[in-house]
């Protein structure tokens, strides 16, 4: 049963740029299955999947799939944090779409976290991060405390990448009175446990949920595909 889309996706009218002997057709569509389908148990499939679309992501993500949740995420920090000099991380930023629409919002002292070396290093290419850290938030960050006035994430928690368990290492890199700024997939927030696991840290008197909105995270969801929150931590 396959969904028709309305509007071609590439500008020469065709589904998909690949040439037809290409033996795995990369067409947005099929790389965001790919995505989905990840389980986090095989990290090397997941390193692979990243490994093989570092260079052609962000045009998938933004042409082919009007990926919206960066600048939405990007405008929601600017509306939370006035200031502009903030140390601002971006957690599981991939090749730095996020971090770049920060930049645009005046935010000048961004870096990056990711879990593919790849990704990370298109991201320091383009000049949109300052300094990269790899790592697995399945693991120990190892980072140091209180380091960051915002963490901003779009896209990783969601299927198959990384669970709830990592919210408390995460706001251990916050000042208190930070944010974490983030997208929640909708299937997860029940499933990956996030609903859960902000609820615990919230009834621990950690951390706040200051706001939760529902709404799509590709422009051409036909419904709220997850949900766009802002987590404040609170004074230790």
């Amino acid at each position: 049963h396959h969904h028709r889309r309305t509007k071609p996706l590439f500008a020469n009218g065709g589904y998909s740029p690949m040439t037809k002997n290409d033996e795995l057709a990369n067409t947005p569509e099929q790389l965001l299955a790919r995505a989905y389908a990840l389980r986090s148990n095989d990290p090397d499939e997941t390193l692979k999947l990243y490994a093989d679309w570092a260079e052609t992501y962000d045009q998938t993500m933004l042409d082919g799939l009007s990926y919206r949740s960066p600048q939405r995420i990007a405008t929601l920090a600017a509306m939370t944090e006035a200031r502009r000099d903030v140390r601002v991380l971006d957690v599981g930023c991939g090749t730095g779409l996020l971090a770049s629409s920060l930049r645009a919002e005046g935010f000048n002292r961004v870096d990056g976290l990711d879990y593919s070396a790849p990704m990370l290093a298109v991201a320091q290419r383009e000049g949109r991060i300052d300094e990269a850290f790899l790592r697995d938030l399945n693991e120990r960050l190892e980072m140091g405390a209180e380091c960051y006035d915002l963490l901003v994430s779009t896209g990783t928690f969601t299927h198959g990448h990384v669970e709830a368990a990592c919210l408390p290492e995460l706001l251990a890199l916050l000042v208190p009175w930070g944010h974490l700024i983030c997208t929640v997939h909708r299937d997860v927030w029940d499933e990956g446990g996030f609903g859960m696991g902000l609820q615990a840290l919230t009834e621990a008197r950690v951390a706040e949920i200051r706001s939760r909105e529902a709404d799509r995270l590709f422009a051409d969801d036909d419904e709220p595909s997850g949900w766009y929150v802002v987590v404040e931590k609170l004074s230790s």
